[in-house]
């Protein structure tokens, strides 16, 4: 029999992590060897414990998973990553696929599924359900928004005018302006409202 596949969780949800261990921990072909709740944490864990498999969440305390993952990846390119989050935007998805994760699954995945996916991972193999790949398959990749454009979208999602965003980003008014025009021409919206909408459903912001 080959040695168990073993896991590392980065999760900061005391009872979700919990879950993740009991799934785990009932198969005879894994075992969890690491728990971390924040992205510090996770990369010294990985460091040490040296998982065969990681599973990140992307919503942090002290940080984004993303960033989490870059860190892993960048210390050992070779370490499979797979992403459980709530978060279920295009833009949150190719951003974890891009830092180097293998899967993606959100948090109403099932208990099989989830072992399906840490299965494919650990042979190297990129594991999408349906709905994730539906999503990233929509998310729009002409005109992406620069990186000024994404600081203009988070202050329209905190309600900020253009006259607040200048202030914040010590641009123009007039400049701000024009980069509230562009973003509503990328997203292909006509107002700030269904900007932010369309921003917080595809994962280009997140307000909590």
């Amino acid at each position: 029999m080959s040695d168990p596949i073993r896991i590392l969780i980065v999760e900061d949800q005391f009872f979700f992590r919990l879950a993740l261990h009991s799934i785990i921990d009932a198969r005879p072909d894994m075992t969890v060897v690491g728990e971390a709740s924040n992205a510090r944490t996770a990369s010294e864990l990985h460091s040490s414990c040296r998982p065969d498999l990681t599973i990140m969440d992307l919503r942090l305390p002290d940080g984004s998973g993303i960033k989490a993952i870059e860190s892993i990846r960048h210390r050992d390119p070779k370490a499979l990553i797979l992403v459980l989050s709530n978060y279920e935007g295009s833009e949150d998805i190719h951003r974890a696929l891009q830092a180097g994760a293998m899967s993606y699954l959100t948090k109403d995945a099932s208990g099989k599924e989830l072992i399906q996916a840490i299965l494919a991972v650990s042979h190297g193999k990129r594991y999408l359900p349906q709905g994730v790949g539906a999503a990233l398959a929509s998310r729009v990749v002409d005109d992406e928004l620069t990186g000024r454009e994404t600081e203009v979208l988070q202050l329209l999602a905190l309600g900020c005018s253009n006259r607040e965003i200048a202030d914040r980003l010590h641009i123009s008014e007039n400049t701000a302006r024009i980069h509230v025009s562009r973003i509503l021409d990328k997203l292909l919206v006509e107002d700030r409202t269904q900007a932010v909408l369309v921003a917080i459903q595809r994962g280009l912001v997140h307000l909590e």
